[in-house]
């Protein structure tokens, strides 16, 4: 009798432990990858801090690294040099890659350090190109919008005219402003009521 319930309650304890140990084991990777994942983002948009997914990962950091105090440090100071001026102050990149690189360390990726991150950077002149051009096509659409009222049909038609030729360059742009919703024909309509 004594030994079967020595069977009970080991099995219940041996049970028991091994729910607890899974349930911390899942806890700790949970955390790993959500850290792992703003890193992650944060890395791949290196080269453009606005991006918006970039934008969304930064403002994540307090509540995904709350227990890491180098990596809330390095991203408060990141966030101290992105009050200035830009053009005057370099300074940023620096402390947003001192950031990437507190990450690293938190993640214990030890072949990741500040050389890694600063030089092996790819970004073509071509994206940039490409994201000015969206830019620009933005600026033009909107201002078309606002001035579409005060235009005659003749000065209208001359926007149009441009702003086709800005997506016939870039198709992605065409998609982009598909994506969102935007129709030069249903403007058009619009207009013309």
């Amino acid at each position: 009798m004594e030994s079967s319930f020595l069977i009970i309650v080991s099995a219940a304890l041996s049970g028991l432990l091994a729910t607890l140990i899974t349930l911390w084991v899942q806890r700790k990777t949970r955390k790993y990858n959500s850290k792992f994942k703003i890193f992650e983002t944060l890395m791949s948009h290196r080269y453009n801090f606005a991006a918006e997914d970039n934008v969304k990962a930064l403002n994540s950091i307090d509540v995904i690294f709350y227990e890491d105090e180098k990596v809330l440090k390095a991203f408060e100071d990141f966030l101290n040099e992105t009050v200035k001026a830009p053009e005057t102050n370099p300074n940023h990149i620096d402390k947003y890659l001192k950031l990437l690189e507190e990450m690293a360390d938190k993640l214990n990726l030890k072949n990741i350090s500040w050389d890694c991150i600063k030089k092996h950077m790819y970004c073509p002149d071509l994206l940039f190109e490409k994201i000015n051009e969206e830019n620009a096509l933005r600026k033009a659409l909107l201002q078309n919008a606002v001035g579409a009222s005060t235009m005659n049909s003749t000065q209208q038609n001359n926007v149009d005219q441009l702003i086709v030729q800005e997506l016939l360059k870039n198709p992605e742009s065409l998609k982009l402003l598909i994506k969102h919703g935007l129709s030069l024909n249903a403007r058009n309509n619009d207009v013309k009521k």
